[in-house]
């Protein structure tokens, strides 16, 4: 249901986009207080991605191109250590949720190992 939710919350950011025709960033070609604030959202994402098919930006061209515009600028990359992918796997992990599970059945899986249903 949360993801349902994260989806469409992201569909309306779509189609501001789409009526607004912004490229790369929200506001046009000024990197602005928007951008900044989505940088550490789309940070998420990336870590997200790599243990978890959420399938939740897949659909959305204009949040994919904002998203890499965001993410390309060194001021977004740099505002975290190399190993916050890591970091932020561990903190979910402790969590206990369905994402730490996701995480768990991802990892074992690309080690070979047999994960339990449920």
């Amino acid at each position: 249901a949360e993801q349902e939710k994260l989806t469409e919350a992201f569909r309306r950011i779509e189609d501001e986009l789409q009526r607004r025709a912004a490229v790369p960033f929200f506001e046009g070609p000024r990197f602005t207080l928007v951008d900044a604030a989505f940088g550490p959202v789309f940070r998420y994402f990336e870590a997200f991605e790599a243990f978890a098919d959420l399938h939740i930006l897949g659909t959305l061209p204009r949040v994919a191109t904002w998203r890499k515009a965001v993410s390309k600028r060194a001021s977004v990359r740099a505002a975290v250590a190399p190993d916050y992918p890591d970091l932020l796997r561990s903190f979910l992990m402790a969590k206990q949720s369905v994402l730490s599970d996701r995480i768990a059945a991802r990892l074992a899986t690309a080690e070979g190992r047999l994960v339990p249903a449920g």
